[in-house]
């Protein structure tokens, strides 16, 4: 199917359509192309689309793990284990960050406002992020 121009809801649509019929199961991305027969980057639009209107459609999140590939399961276990993966990820991303751009900025500049403050709001995400990592549901 050419996709130039097909617009995301219509993507979204199909791969919609794709995970209900992997349910229970979730699919990897080369099976939600083989099964709406779209590319893999048609396939991320409809993936992104679902995730904008999720909420708003009373539809599940759309997730994904290694061993189960895309979901759109209605388990919450699920949700919160890929929300902890992001989490995750964003702490790594963030402290990163701290350790390779700001810190040497910091030590090069400790008298720079910018950095003071910068510091300051990365050191309470990146202290948030390690407590939703570690909760116990």
């Amino acid at each position: 199917m050419p996709g130039w121009g097909v617009p995301a809801h219509v993507h979204g649509e199909a791969v919609r359509k794709a995970l209900i019929e992997a349910r229970p199961a979730g699919a990897s991305l080369a099976q939600l192309c083989r099964a709406t027969k779209r590319t893999p980057s048609q396939v991320w639009a409809g993936i992104r689309f679902l995730r904008k209107i999720a909420a708003k459609e009373g539809l599940p999140p759309v997730t994904h793990a290694r061993s189960e590939g895309f979901q759109l399961s209605e388990d919450p276990e699920v949700w919160v284990a890929y929300e902890r993966a992001i989490f995750t990820t964003e702490l790594h991303r963030i402290g990163n960050v701290i350790t390779g751009i700001i810190a040497p900025h910091a030590k090069r500049e400790p008298s720079d406002e910018w950095v003071r403050l910068v510091l300051e709001q990365l050191g309470g995400v990146k202290a948030t992020l390690e407590v939703l990592t570690r909760m116990e549901r």
